[in-house]
């Protein structure tokens, strides 16, 4: 045999041999896996992994089962999930066409070391209280977003869903807004003109918000349109086994608690340190249903009549 011959024949055997080795490691390691899970499952722990995933090596089990949550995109989702849902709702409150609809610019005169978190609220409280005493009884509907201007400061689009007959006054006049200019005009596109500035907001842009500001709010809903918006804004587990009647609401620890019914829907995923921002599934929720947008559901079937 030449000498090349006799290297490619050690070569091939000491592959040959490291692949043994691999699978002889899988083994012995997917045989400690069993073991701890059984354990776990003795102690009542979830074990980590799932169906199709036994056979794999503990560290492609770890990949294949663990996200990272981009902190920035998921207050994103949520913005615009919030928004959409509630500015339809609100309008879905009006009279008809002739609903007196107005937007309203708030915009900073200095910068974002001007701005401090209460001053939204406030502006919101002074136009609520002239509200309740220029529409005794009735509740004020509104939506607001906060963006970015292209010189980095934050500012304010409001929308204000008003009975007919009522004109909201300029709030610079009112000395509602102290802290720079405001500009009030007719909404004819409400739900489109709040969309458009929600869409605006990006995860690689909404770092620049001063630290502790909202990016929304949202006031007025009625009873459905509360349960509508609490729905949308649930994880998908959730979602998949409640109605909008349901009260889940965050658990101490992870999951969610039903307070008037004492269930409880675990969370699927665990956090693995670095912040709470990297998660791996530790169970698969069923789901009673497929959900695909705000509904009620019936547990057994019924006769209408």
């Amino acid at each position: 045999m030449s000498y090349l011959g006799a290297h490619q024949a050690s070569v091939n055997a000491a592959r040959a041999s490291s692949m043994e080795a691999l699978r002889a490691f899988s083994q012995r390691q997917t045989a400690r896996d069993m073991q701890a899970a059984e354990a776990r499952a003795a102690r009542g722990l979830v074990s980590v992994s799932t169906s199709g995933f036994a056979a794999l090596p503990t560290a492609m089990r770890w990949a294949e089962q663990c996200i990272t949550i981009d902190r920035h995109q998921s207050r994103v989702t949520r913005l615009r999930k919030g928004v959409g849902v509630g500015a339809k709702a609100l309008l879905n409150l009006g009279e008809g066409p002739c609903e007196n609809n107005v937007m309203v610019t708030l915009t900073y005169a200095g910068d974002n070391s001007d701005w401090k978190p209460r001053h939204v609220s406030d502006y919101i409280r002074k136009v609520r209280e002239w509200f309740k005493d220029r529409c005794p009884g009735e509740r004020l509907r509104y939506v607001w977003v906060a963006e970015l201007q292209q010189r980095g400061v934050i500012h304010y689009h409001a929308v204000f869903f008003l009975p007919a007959g009522v004109r909201m006054p300029q709030a610079d006049r009112k000395g509602w807004w102290p802290h720079g200019m405001t500009n009030t005009l007719k909404a004819t596109a409400p739900v489109a003109y709040l969309m458009k500035y929600a869409s605006k907001v990006e995860s690689k842009t909404i770092g620049g918000f001063p630290r502790g500001s909202r990016i929304y709010g949202i006031g007025g809903l009625d009873a459905p349109g509360a349960a509508f918006k609490r729905w949308v804004l649930w994880p998908a587990y959730v979602q998949g086994n409640a109605s909008v009647n349901d009260r889940f609401r965050p658990a101490t620890g992870g999951g969610y608690l039903n307070a008037q019914t004492g269930e409880f829907l675990a969370s699927e995923f665990a956090p693995t340190g670095g912040g709470f921002q990297s998660f791996i599934r530790v169970r698969t929720t069923p789901r009673q249903i497929d959900a695909a947008g705000p509904f009620s559901w019936l547990p057994e079937p019924v006769t209408l009549h």
